[in-house]
């Protein structure tokens, strides 16, 4: 067999290699961003709730619940523990 063409199947297989190893990388980076996106919005509307409740509790368990109640987890939460979890923050009493 010929040189050139033991050089163009090598030279062919290492092609598809990379260009499947591309693709795959570039699809698994669009999973994570999106995934990253969605912990982000989680973790800021938890932000924007904590920033309610110190605006407008004096730090009671009882008006924390209260500002509580329009959260999305409201019905998931235990209020008889000493710690209330929001999606990604964790209130300690």
């Amino acid at each position: 067999m010929n040189k050139w063409k033991v050089a163009f199947w090598c030279c062919l297989i290492l092609l598809v290699t990379v260009t499947i190893f591309a693709s795959y990388s570039i699809i698994d980076q669009a999973y994570t961003l999106n995934y990253h996106k969605v912990n982000y919005v989680d973790t800021e509307s938890d932000f924007e709730n904590l920033i309610e409740i110190i605006n407008k509790t004096d730090f009671t368990k009882t008006q924390v619940q209260k500002v509580l109640k329009d959260h999305n987890n409201y019905e998931f939460m235990e209020f008889q523990k000493d710690t209330i979890s929001l999606n990604q923050i964790k209130l300690i009493f």
